[in-house]
């Protein structure tokens, strides 16, 4: 069972398992601390990390994370546990891949997350040929799955020893000594990282909503609770250096046409904007395939004459724009969809 567990061989020269060493502590430190680790924590901004440190920060997989877990299709029991699952997967397998210690099974349930995420979650996944960092995370793990830990591991040293010569021998090791080192000094390079700068968005990012676009507004009555669902055009113009108009027309059932608009100002420093005059920070910025990005961007307001925090979420990729607006309410747990707006662009 020992071996089953912990079986490893050493690479053929010193210098290639020193070379395979640095390569576990990266992408195990990367993926416990900057994903794992951050997701736990639900660490967005430095503001946050201070929180934590406070004791009064919210501890949990944040809810963009558990809402991509639920697209994914796990949802039974519930796609909080599985979000939980995923973000301890990632942290306590990272660690377990630098350590070197199970290094096989921990970079199995590794590749398992990323194949996932590589070629279920990705909208075109290109195995083998695709150049996207979720599947070079899956072939690093596979890759490590199959070599295992090399001569510079834990499960190296515990094989060949008992527990009692391979603690002294541990402690007196010089290697030992450096690796510890090296993990400390890679640990907190990684988790300053982390506690970096908060997320910033650019006028060059938004105006890939300045064009001519067809699609819907999907909404919910106020008075019904029905969801209800218009043709929508939008014609994305910019007004001034740092403000958009987003210009609306609703196609009503009865065949009449509605205008509105939306006016975007940008802040200066690029950490929040005020959209249609709620003031909004931006939490969250991810890049997606193909040049696309994400924003996640939050701020209190009104919503059917009540106080509540809103959350916008916008997706912004070459061939569809799509902006959902949540809501919770004061004394509520949960956020509930207000509206989605979903378009293409206009063929030119």
């Amino acid at each position: 069972m020992k071996k089953l567990l912990l079986d490893t061989q050493p690479f053929p020269s010193h210098l290639a398992d020193a070379a395979w060493l640095l390569f576990r502590l990266h992408l195990g430190l990367s993926i416990a601390i900057g994903a794992g680790w951050s997701k736990l924590v639900n660490l967005i901004t430095t503001q946050e990390a201070a929180k934590l440190a406070t004791g009064t920060a919210t501890l949990g997989p944040p809810d963009w994370f558990v809402q991509q877990v639920a697209s994914l299709g796990f949802t039974h029991p519930s796609p909080y546990i599985w979000a939980w699952l995923a973000a301890w997967g990632e942290f306590a397998g990272g660690l377990l891949v630098a350590l070197g210690l199970l290094t096989r099974w921990a970079s199995l349930q590794l590749a398992v997350q990323f194949m996932v995420v590589a070629f279920v979650w990705y909208e075109a996944p290109e195995p083998v040929l695709g150049m996207y960092y979720q599947q070079l995370l899956f072939w690093a793990f596979v890759l490590i799955t199959v070599v295992g830990g090399g001569r510079y591991s834990l499960d190296y040293w515990w094989l060949r020893s008992s527990s009692s010569r391979f603690l002294s021998r541990l402690a007196g090791s010089a290697l030992a000594q450096a690796v510890t080192a090296l993990l400390v000094v890679l640990a907190s390079s990684v988790v300053a990282q982390a506690q970096m700068a908060p997320p910033k968005v650019t006028m060059p990012e938004l105006q890939a909503i300045v064009q001519q676009w067809n699609g819907t507004l999907t909404y919910v009555d106020y008075k019904t609770q029905k969801r209800v669902t218009l043709p929508t055009t939008l014609n994305g113009m910019q007004s001034k250096p740092r403000e958009l108009v987003l210009d609306y027309i609703y196609q009503e059932p009865e065949g009449s046409q509605v205008k509105g608009y939306d006016k975007v100002q940008l802040a200066t420093d690029g950490l929040s904007l005020i959209w249609d005059g709620v003031p909004l920070r931006l939490v969250r910025k991810t890049r997606l395939p193909e040049q696309g990005l994400a924003l996640v961007l939050e701020g209190r307001g009104v919503d059917d004459n009540k106080s509540c925090l809103i959350r916008k979420t916008v997706l912004m990729k070459k061939k569809q724009l799509t902006i959902l607006k949540e809501v919770k309410y004061d004394g509520s747990k949960d956020f509930i969809i207000r509206n989605e707006y979903t378009f293409h662009p206009v063929a030119s």
